[in-house]
């Protein structure tokens, strides 16, 4: 059965199950991109999905004063935009969506240098991962006749995107929902044999390595609704119970409350950590005075996490508009 990423959008903005965090944290962490990276005081982010489509944009974490990079824009017209935002140096290494319309994905990994503001599109695929001089995909194949891309497996190629190699092939009926890093090992999110959401772990050459089990203590630098880890840094847990992201300090055993979302409807979509500033996303239910009826609002905020967190308001949008 063919999983259309609008469905896999669609999950994550159903109802938040809970999960908590394990004191311990382990020695190695799922690093996932999302829609944010960070660099020196500088956090570059861009979001899409739910209505909203968005340029990659920078806000400095000192002065909070914003920029945009890029424009969404492919040939002039409005597209789904960026995501799984990776920087290295001067550049960023995303996903750009170039359609416009939340059925459509046709997929390209793309380089941006954030000096000269530039955007070159490197080959076909999304969810790129950048280990050391190196950028693991999932490569795709654009079927006309859905609109949609096709996984073909996980792949890789230098920082310029040249001498593409294999690493894993997938079946066709396969879909990634994303790809990281473990360690020394890379780790993809992909649906079991029992319809399972599971993290399976892969060396560099492509070889199987089991799947992480969700029992362990594992952490990571990102965390969304559908993930069952929790993100640690230091002593620190940050993650998600009924709407709101929480941070536990284990050295004072207090539990802090940073932002707080719907329990009962969209909640927290993603959040990823940067040490010592955090970037959420989620949905409220509000009154849309523009059409007159209840409906979700998205709140995309810049977290300090101090002893008493402030945050700072990176985009207010109407779902679905």
């Amino acid at each position: 059965m063919k999983i259309t990423k609008k469905a896999v959008l669609a999950i994550m903005c159903l109802s938040l199950a809970a999960f908590a965090p394990g004191k311990a944290h382990a020695a190695n962490k799922v690093q996932i991109p999302d829609g944010a990276c960070r660099k020196g005081n500088d956090i570059y982010y861009s979001y899409s999905g739910s209505g909203l489509r968005m340029d990659l944009m920078k806000i400095n974490t000192k002065t909070h004063k914003k920029k945009m990079i890029v424009s969404n824009k492919y040939k002039g017209r409005t597209t789904n935009g960026f995501f799984d935002l990776n920087i290295k140096g001067n550049n960023i290494y995303a996903t750009y969506n170039i359609v416009d319309g939340s059925d459509g994905f046709n997929c390209y990994i793309c380089k941006i240098n954030v000096k000269k503001k530039t955007k070159k599109l490197l080959t076909k695929g999304h969810h790129p991962i950048v280990i050391g001089n190196k950028i693991y995909f999932v490569k795709t194949k654009y079927n006309k006749t859905f609109y949609q891309d096709e996984d073909k497996g996980i792949y890789v190629m230098n920082l310029s995107g040249k001498k593409i190699r294999k690493v894993r092939k997938m079946s066709s009926s396969s879909y990634i929902y994303s790809l990281g890093s473990y360690g020394k090992s890379l780790v993809y999110e992909h649906t079991d044999s029992n319809q399972e959401r599971v993290y399976t772990r892969l060396s560099k050459q492509g070889k199987r390595l089991g799947d992480l089990d969700p029992n362990d203590t594992i952490t990571s630098t990102y965390t969304s609704a559908d993930s069952s880890y929790d993100c640690g840094v230091d002593n620190k847990s940050y993650y998600v119970t009924g709407g709101k992201v929480l941070c536990t300090d284990y050295d004072t055993d207090k539990t802090t409350t940073l932002v707080r979302y719907d329990s009962d409807h969209y909640g927290v979509q993603s959040f990823q950590v940067f040490g010592n500033v955090m970037v959420v996303r989620g949905h409220r239910q509000k009154y849309i005075k523009k059409y007159h009826y209840m409906g979700s609002k998205g709140y995309i905020y810049l977290i300090h996490l101090k002893k008493k967190p402030t945050k700072v308001l990176l985009k207010k949008y109407v779902c679905a508009e």
